[in-house]
């Protein structure tokens, strides 16, 4: 499961969301309005282990390789 950590850095309001669109979505409506927000996503997994996966760029792709795995190519 990924999980999506928005937050605004002007009214220090913190979102979680489980989609990257929606994070996406909700960090452009704050941008509009002149806030400054920021992001991450995490990888979890259902044993409660987690891995980072980096910031949340709005203009860029988002995929990203995590060591220590099986992946063969960028993901997540």
């Amino acid at each position: 499961m990924i999980e999506c950590i928005v937050y605004d850095k002007v009214t220090e309001e913190r979102e979680v969301f489980y989609s990257l669109t929606a994070a996406k979505k909700w960090m452009r409506e704050r941008i509009k309005i002149g806030h400054e927000v920021s992001g991450s996503k995490c990888k979890v997994y259902s044993n409660g282990d987690f891995v980072n996966c980096g910031k949340i760029e709005l203009n860029k792709n988002n995929r990203v390789f995590v060591a220590n795995t099986k992946q063969t190519k960028a993901g997540y």
